[in-house]
C-alpha cells in the first residue's frame, strides 16, 4: 500500500506552447501549455480529509515527462452507497475564455476505471461545501488522447449536482485529477488499486 503523500508549495506555470506554434502557424488557436512537471501538486484523499473513517491512499510521482497519480482506492458506507476518493490538486490562475477545450494525454493501469477532472474558480466556498466543476473520463492501457469541451463541466455539491451554478471562465483557481469511488462499476475491487499517467503537458485550445 503506497503510504507516502507529497506537498510542494509553488504555482503551476502557464506559458505558450512553442509546438502548438509550430502545428498551427496557419489556424487561428491560442494554445496554452500547462506543465505538469513542474506543478505544485498536492495530495488528498477520504482518509486525508476525513481520518475517523477515510482509509484511501495515493501519492504522485514524476517519471521523465509523465505524471503518475496511484493508490488505492477504499469504499466506505455512506448515505447513498459506497464512497471514497482521492485526487490530486494544484493552485492555477488561468482564463478559459479564449478556449473550446481542455486536451491533454494518459494513460491508465485500468481501462474501466472512470476519473474525474475537476476545476474550480471564485465560487469555491459556498454554505453547503465546496463548490467544483467536473467533467469524467476514462482511457486506455497506451497512451490516450483527452479532449474535454469546458462547456460541459458540471457543477457540484458534495457529488451533487448545483445547476444554479455557471463557472466563471475567467476565474479558474485549481485544477485536480480524481478518482471517485461513486463512479466505478458496481463489483469493483474493495480496495481498488489504480494508476494513471498524465502527458507532462495539459492544453488549453480551440482546435476540434
Amino acid at each position: 500500500m503506497i503510504k507516502k503523500l507529497v506537498v510542494a508549495g509553488i504555482f503551476l506555470t502557464l506559458i505558450n506552447s512553442t509546438e502548438a506554434s509550430a502545428e498551427n502557424s496557419n489556424f487561428e488557436d491560442p494554445k496554452q501549455a500547462l506543465l505538469t512537471i513542474e506543478a505544485p501538486w498536492v495530495v488528498k484523499t477520504d482518509k486525508t480529509e476525513r481520518p475517523s473513517v477515510g482509509s484511501s491512499e495515493a501519492t504522485f510521482l514524476e517519471a521523465g515527462n509523465t505524471l503518475q497519480f496511484q493508490g488505492e482506492l477504499a469504499a466506505i458506507s455512506g448515505n447513498e452507497g459506497l464512497v471514497g476518493f482521492a485526487f490530486i490538486e494544484t493552485p492555477v490562475f488561468l482564463d478559459l475564455t479564449r478556449y473550446k477545450y481542455i486536451e491533454f494525454y494518459a494513460k491508465s493501469q485500468d481501462p474501466k476505471v472512470v476519473y474525474t477532472l475537476k476545476i474550480k474558480d471564485d465560487q469555491e466556498e459556498q454554505s453547503t461545501g465546496i463548490l467544483t466543476f467536473e467533467q469524467e473520463f476514462v482511457v486506455g492501457t497506451e497512451w490516450t488522447r483527452v479532449k474535454l469541451p469546458v462547456s460541459h463541466f458540471q457543477p457540484k455539491i458534495r457529488g451533487k449536482l448545483a445547476n444554479t451554478f455557471e463557472l466563471h471562465l475567467s476565474q479558474v483557481r485549481s485544477l485536480s485529477f480524481q478518482i471517485n469511488r461513486s463512479n466505478q462499476e458496481v463489483g469493483s475491487p474493495i480496495p481498488l488499486e489504480f494508476a494513471l499517467d498524465i502527458s507532462s503537458k495539459v492544453y488549453l485550445t480551440n482546435q476540434d
